[in-house]
């Protein structure tokens, strides 16, 4: 394959318009989005806004067999998943390249128990939260996709992506260290958005609160514990750098968390807590914290 021209993306909320968004206004390139009947007839009718923009989108059911993909997109929640990776079946060939973007560390694991190994490139979102409201999704514009093969940094496969990001103006970073990466990130997400949301403050608001910013350091510290026992070099860096970025750069959010409870949505806390408590498990490692916050996050959710 020399450059990417068919794409598919599996799940259209925040995440999955930024990319579909630019895609759809690259000339050049076949944009398809999979989505199952119902969700046909809901889109259809009621078109994708992102950012003010009306996106009447070339939707594709999962029993089509004729658009294969040189690059897929999986951008559902976590509770999609499953399906997702049963649904783009039909649509890979040799040379697919495929990419997730959800939160959490076992998305990617899930695909390759599915499908080879070296069609899967690391990849996640870094930014300010995608504001939902229905079919209306806005984004500031202050993002990126960071990228990488965890076994060669240098692959043509990470190369064909950057390109083809490239040509469609998606921000992105290349990392040559993208597990470190990956698990930094898992750490945000572990300490901002469950903390934010069983407070119910925007991270702006906890930093304010001496005893939360504790908190979170321990929530966090917990996943350091975790990243020793999995492998993850440089550990103590790695913590030290996410506490350094939550407390002098990040300023403000209100996480997709957040967002999701006070929408009555259900949360991804099984992929941050429920999987901190998971590998703890695994390794011996008590999570405390983790287990506390896991369980007054799913008492919210029975609430809403």
């Amino acid at each position: 394959m020399e450059h990417i021209k068919n794409v598919l993306i599996c799940g259209l909320g925040g995440v999955g318009c930024v990319c579909a968004s630019t895609i759809a206004d690259t000339k050049s390139v076949d944009l398809r989005i999979l989505i199952d009947k119902k969700r046909y007839e809901t889109y259809t009718k009621t078109p994708t806004q992102f950012n003010s923009k009306r996106y009447d989108f070339n939707y594709i059911l999962p029993s089509e067999t004729k658009f294969k993909s040189d690059l897929i997109i999986i951008a559902t929640k976590d509770d999609g998943l499953e399906l997702a990776i049963k649904n783009i079946k039909n649509f890979i060939k040799e040379d697919t390249i495929i990419i997730s973007v959800l939160n959490g560390i076992h998305s990617e694991a899930k695909i390759i128990e599915e499908y080879d190994s070296n069609k899967v490139i690391y990849s996640f979102f870094i930014g300010s939260s995608c504001i939902r409201k229905g079919r209306s999704i806005t984004q500031d514009g202050n993002y990126q996709f960071i990228i990488g093969d965890r076994n060669n940094p240098q692959s043509e496969e990470v190369k064909l992506l950057s390109s083809f990001f490239e040509k469609c103006n998606i921000k992105h970073k290349v990392s040559n260290h993208i597990m470190e990466r990956y698990w930094r990130k898992f750490m945000v997400n572990v300490g901002l958005n469950q903390l934010c949301t069983v407070e119910n403050k925007t991270f702006k608001e906890i930093k304010q609160e001496p005893k939360l910013v504790e908190r979170m350091k321990k929530l966090i510290w917990e996943v350091k514990l975790l990243a020793e026992k999995e492998g993850i070099n440089n550990p103590q860096k790695l913590y030290d750098d996410t506490i350094k970025f939550l407390i002098e750069d990040f300023e403000d959010a209100t996480p997709s968390m957040l967002q999701d409870i006070r929408a009555g949505r259900k949360t991804e806390v099984d992929i941050l807590a429920g999987e901190v408590v998971k590998l703890g498990k695994k390794h011996n490692i008590q999570t405390p914290e983790n287990e506390k916050i896991y369980k007054k996050i799913k008492i919210l959710e029975e609430k809403v």
